[in-house]
């Protein structure tokens, strides 16, 4: 392949006299590229309409690429873009838009759009890659029977109206979701006076605090606070709280005519009795004009220690949309108090998550500096010497006892989002490792059939970090330069509970899936998306699984795999084991993407995007059923002797097992990823009963109809 320096020609003339090259590279790949006429070719040019690649290799230019196009104020369409296979992964593709980009946004236009064949996965991704979103699906010509994609770019030019906000990179919007900035509360004086050493809700109060710190939400008061304190207050003295308070920001009480209309309102609800007796004290007008100013400031809510007002929340948060809290909610829950996990490294490392303790503090700092966060950072929004802290769960990564990784996950207030903050010392050898280690454990808070947002912050250097976060699903903030987002979704959606999937999405990620569950046509078959910001999107079925992950959407006519998998390798290669295990966790369970391997035979039977079931033998104490669903990936074949780390690492085999699944040299390898265990594994005799389930069927892998699919996932859930 040659590899001279690439231009692009954009005036006529010089176009021109390349014109023969560009029609004939356009004819040679008509599936991609349709039909057009020489003349057609030839007008295009002469309006400046087609920009031609050339390289040079110090003698003569010869055709490396076209670029074909439409001007239509103040939009354009591409209609045809090619680069020769021999040239292809030099960028060239990207140049010529890159060329046209800068021409358009001279000249003002706001957007280029592009037509793509849905099934054409290769030229989808490098739409996608160039920031071409997809806008919406339509029918091609009748002969081919085809989908096609329209996609959009949106060009940095002054626009009458604002650009849709809507990018390749963050195509859920996750930006829009409440949550993404900080809530702020108001204080309730109860809640400050807790603050007392000697008061019996110290903690509770010292931990609203600390979650402040650590910015999980931002505190206010009220002016009401200041002339209930004053008003308290004994002859001649001072009182200290008036000076605290004062050190908070403040928001004023309503005016009297919307004090008029909500205190009867307010009261009604939180003092039924003493508003008909009309008996109401002053501290009860004083409770009640808080939550006053928090609905006439738009806030999310209160922080209050009062049992009435608390008993009155569901209401309260029905009709004014406030949320009345209690300090409480700002304590690490027990259950997410994990104790300690060992991992395998894929080296001889063992990796080990626990909580940190005192003892850390240096470690922690340590790693925190030369990482580059200042001190302060370091103290407020990343608890490094909070030991012992109920606002927040600290928990540090130790490679064979070294502190090697840190993770702090502020307590979620409301379960609106969960935060989190994590660092790798990434000149350690199982850097990658280790970064997957803390992942997974972010991710476990979220509980099997549960939906959970996250946002993780990383420090400025974190390379490795997020090129491993990336396989998780998560994906850059906007509004953060050091943030990424991510929702998880663990849970299996088909045709019979499609709705109940649909809205305990809608409910935490505010983003909503179509009414009904489309039929399957293929992987990359756009689905239809309506973002937090009420914006309609289309996004792929399998980058749109990839990014909720672990989720699958079993829909109708989704074709699968079934495998066999012994018990011995089930417990290190499947995630989230029912049962508890003294011994080290396998590697495998580290990554995100697995291996299964298999003799070469089997390599006909895997096609990216199969649902990817695995059955345990009986053999051994095995359960005799299904127990987990996947995805495929990709398949391939590997001879033994070319085995590479990378093959075995995310396996549980290693080179003295490969003969254990055949006598061949050569093994197909299975990657997979968005595997969970069923809730109720699917025992033999239902498999029979699906004609899937007889002996010289479950010792190897065979394929299954989307009717089989269906019936085993729905016994499955």
């Amino acid at each position: 392949m040659s590899g001279g320096p690439v231009r692009i020609l954009t005036e006529p003339s010089a176009a021109m006299a390349l014109l023969s090259e560009v029609v004939q590279a356009a004819d040679s790949d008509r599936d991609a590229l349709g039909f057009f006429s020489r003349s057609v070719y030839a007008d295009f040019c002469r309006k400046g309409q087609l920009f031609v690649a050339v390289e040079s290799d110090g003698r003569d230019e010869t055709y490396a690429g076209h670029l074909l196009f439409d001007l239509r104020f103040p939009k354009a369409h591409v209609r045809q873009i090619y680069v020769p296979k021999a040239n292809r992964s030099r960028n060239i593709g990207r140049t010529l838009l890159d060329a046209l980009k800068t021409m358009l946004t001279e000249a003002q236009f706001i957007s280029i759009h592009a037509r793509v064949a849905e099934d054409l996965k290769d030229a989808n991704v490098f739409w996608e890659a160039q920031g071409f979103y997809a806008q919406r699906v339509e029918p091609g010509g009748a002969s081919r029977n085809r989908m096609i994609v329209v996609r959009a770019h949106e060009l940095d030019t002054p626009q009458l109206f604002a650009p849709s906000g809507i990018s390749a990179v963050d195509p859920l919007g996750l930006d829009a979701l409440e949550g993404g900035g900080k809530p702020l509360y108001l204080l309730d004086l109860n809640v400050l006076f807790d603050l007392g050493p000697r008061r019996p809700r110290h903690e509770l109060a010292m931990s609203v605090f600390r979650a402040e710190r650590m910015r999980a939400c931002s505190l206010a008061i009220s002016s009401e606070i200041e002339t209930e304190l004053r008003r308290t207050a004994h002859d001649g003295k001072t009182d200290p709280m008036l000076s605290f308070a004062g050190t908070l920001a403040k928001f004023s009480t309503p005016p009297d005519d919307e004090w008029g209309r909500l205190s009867p309102m307010l009261a009604e609800i939180v003092f039924p009795q003493r508003h008909a007796s009309g008996t109401l004290s002053e501290n009860d007008r004083s409770d009640l004009l808080h939550l006053a100013t928090a609905i006439h400031h738009g806030l999310p809510g209160l922080i209050t220690s009062d049992g009435r007002i608390l008993e009155r929340a569901p209401e309260l948060r029905r009709r004014f949309g406030v949320d009345a809290i209690s300090p409480e909610l700002f304590q690490v829950e027990p259950d997410h108090t994990a104790s300690p996990v060992v991992h395998e490294a894929h080296s001889a490392d063992i990796i080990e998550v626990q909580p940190a303790s005192a003892g850390d503090a240096a470690a922690v700092r340590s790693l925190l500096t030369n990482l580059g966060l200042d001190t302060a950072t370091q103290v407020n929004e990343w608890a490094a010497t909070e030991a012992g802290s109920s606002a927040c769960l600290r928990h540090v990564a130790r490679c064979n006892g070294v502190v090697a990784g840190y993770l702090v996950m502020p307590t979620s207030v409301r379960g609106q989002e969960i935060r989190a903050f994590a660092a790798v010392a990434e000149n350690q050898r199982d850097a990658h490792e280790i970064a997957q280690t803390l992942l997974r454990h972010v991710l476990s808070i979220v509980k099997p059939g549960d939906v959970g947002r996250v946002r993780l912050s990383c420090p400025p250097r974190q390379a490795t970090l997020r090129e491993v976060a990336a396989t998780f699903g998560y994906v850059a903030s906007s509004s953060t330069s050091d943030d990424l987002q991510k929702i998880v979704a663990k849970g299996r959606m088909t045709e019979r509970n499609w709705d109940i999937g649909r809205e305990s999405l809608a409910a935490v990620s505010k983003l909503r899936l179509p009414d009904t569950p489309p039929p399957f046509r293929h992987v990359d078959q756009q689905i239809s998306v309506i973002r937090p910001d009420g914006q309609k999107v289309l996004i792929p079925l399998f980058k749109l699984e990839s990014l909720l992950a672990p989720m699958l959407m079993c829909l109708p006519g989704r074709e699968g795999v079934m495998v066999p998998l012994r018990k011995q390798f089930e417990e290190h290669l499947l995630a989230d084991s029912p049962q508890d295990s003294f011994l080290p966790l396998g590697k495998a369970q580290l990554a995100p993407l697995r291996h299964y391997l298999s003799d070469k035979k089997t390599l006909k039977n895997y096609s990216r995007g199969d649902l990817m079931f695995f059955y345990e033998p009986v053999k051994n104490g095995g359960a005799g059923a299904v127990i987990a669903v996947g995805r495929v990936l990709r398949a391939y074949l590997r001879d033994e002797s070319a085995m590479q780390a990378d093959d075995l690492a995310p396996s549980v085999l290693d080179s003295s097992q490969l003969s254990s699944i055949g006598v061949a040299k050569t093994k197909t390898i299975t990657v997979f990823d968005n595997v969970l265990r069923l809730p109720r594994p699917v025992p033999l005799h239902e498999l029979r009963a699906l004609n899937c389930g007889e002996a010289h069927q479950l010792i190897t892998c065979q394929r299954l109809s989307s009717e089989q699919v269906q019936a085993i996932v729905e016994k499955g859930l």
